[in-house]
């Protein structure tokens, strides 16, 4: 006995169907180009940041083929375990072969890498790239879980849709025989889509980063970059971003593409989960030091950074000043015998930064943000920018500084060492108020980059 024709029988249906399933075809071609060379022994790995612009860009996949030191060339794009951050890696263009190592630079970043690497450390060269694929890899690092449901959300459409054509046969088998058809189809159009649902996590991510200043593209449109505080610090490709939302320690999770690795662990006098700043949807609590014990401190040794940018929001009525953030040779949280590249608050509310070169080299601002007001406060560096020091969003001040002291340390957020012999050093070492929104980076971000930045409380 027949049964009635289907609207899933007729060409609308079989259109979609061969749509979706094109789709899903080609995205699992596309998967197979950036996944398949590893079983060559060649790599691949996401781009988590865009310093390498246009050539590659923020969430590409390149594919990177095993080369000899000896057959290095200048403009080849290299992928290098990185320099400044042990365990992590990096994708740039080769531009100089030194006595010393290689000297890599960002095709977007106006300078070469601070730092040279070794012709050992070089994983290979790019061959090429799929551009966007791996934009979900750099969202699963960035913790911005609304694209990741929404790409999700789609393969599960395309899935369905693709299974939506039912051909008449298949209707009339169906209803002769119910229990002998297992889904076949089901099974092979879904093969694609789990093919690419899984093999994205597995590819790992290189930091292109910004190794300075980069101008940004002109825009006719003039619209807030970002809407959260967390899109902020996520959003310019930091290794190292904590957001500091958790209700109890030891850990403070990292949402920065360096992952688990460079979490940070509350110590201390802590006070979880206190209002924040203004931070939009979300992000808007804060952990509150006690000023006597509370700090955190990360335990990823970096060899002697020599570009970076370091941001967090403050809160504070203290007297008796603090640092903030800084660099420092203590390990597991200990004291430093070596220290600098930090930020601190003088006993009168000024904010001073610096570096250690045989002498202290600082920049302080000329108002006080003692006054219990949320406050972001960005300080760059590197020795061809110098330092700059950014309070709210605008520079307060800048200073020279040929380099910064060569030594092997840790970031740490609100405390550590703080001799006398510092400008205007405080009665305390350890910060007694709120944070909130902790960003490091491997690079300089420009002036334009931490307004979008602070835009966000506005």
């Amino acid at each position: 006995m027949s049964t009635p024709a289907s609207w899933r029988q007729g060409w609308t249906a079989f259109v979609i169907s061969v749509v979706a399933r094109s789709v899903l075809g080609l995205l699992a071609l596309l998967m197979a180009t950036a996944t398949a060379p590893a079983l060559v022994g060649w790599e691949t790995s996401v781009v988590m940041s865009g310093s390498m612009a246009p050539a590659v860009d923020t969430g590409d996949v390149v594919v990177v083929r095993p080369v000899d030191p000896e057959d290095l060339t200048v403009g080849a794009i290299l992928l290098v375990d990185d320099p400044d951050a042990p365990g992590l890696l990096r994708l740039h263009r080769l531009e100089q072969v030194e006595a010393g190592g290689l000297r890599l630079r960002g095709d977007a970043n106006a300078d070469a890498d601070a730092a040279l690497v070794a012709p050992a450390a070089v994983h290979g060269a790019g061959v090429w790239s799929v551009p966007r694929l791996g934009l979900p890899t750099v969202w699963l690092a960035q913790g911005r879980a609304a694209p990741l449901a929404l790409t999700g959300a789609g393969l599960v459409t395309l899935l369905g849709l693709a299974l939506l054509h039912r051909a008449d046969d298949e209707r009339r088998d169906a209803a002769e025989s119910p229990r002998l058809r297992p889904g076949r189809r089901a099974v092979a159009v879904g093969a694609a889509a789990v093919a690419v649902a899984t093999a994205l996590p597995t590819i790992t991510g290189s930091g292109a980063v910004f190794s300075a200043t980069t101008a940004n593209n002109a825009n006719s449109f003039a619209a807030a970059k970002y809407f959260t505080c967390t899109s902020a610090g996520a959003g310019v490709g930091a290794p190292g971003y904590l957001p500091l939302q958790e209700a109890v320690g030891p850990t403070a999770v990292n949402v920065g593409f360096a992952g688990a690795q460079a979490n940070a662990t509350y110590t201390g006098g802590i006070s979880y989960r206190v209002a924040g700043p203004t931070c939009g949807a979300g992000g808007d609590r804060a952990v509150k030091l006690d000023g006597s014990s509370g700090r955190l401190y990360t335990t990823v040794a970096l060899d002697n950074p020599q570009a970076f940018t370091a941001q967090l929001w403050f809160s504070t009525r203290t007297k008796a000043g603090g640092k903030l953030v800084g660099f420092g040779s203590g390990v597991s949280g200990a004291a430093s015998s070596q220290y600098d590249r930090h930020v601190y608050m003088r006993n009168d509310g000024r904010l001073t930064f610096g570096v250690y070169n045989g002498t202290p080299t600082t920049v302080t601002s000329s108002a006080a943000y003692d006054d219990g007001a949320w406050h972001l406060v960005t300080a760059t560096y590197s020795p061809s920018t110098g330092l700059r020091l950014y309070v709210d969003g605008a520079v307060v001040g800048t200073a020279a500084a040929p380099y910064a002291e060569d030594y092997i340390g840790y970031w740490r957020i609100g405390y550590d060492t703080l001799a006398t012999s510092w400008p205007g050093a405080p009665t305390s070492p350890y910060f007694s108020g709120s944070i909130a929104h902790v960003m490091i980076t491997q690079n300089v971000l420009s002036a334009a980059q931490i307004a979008d930045q602070y835009a966000v409380s506005r």
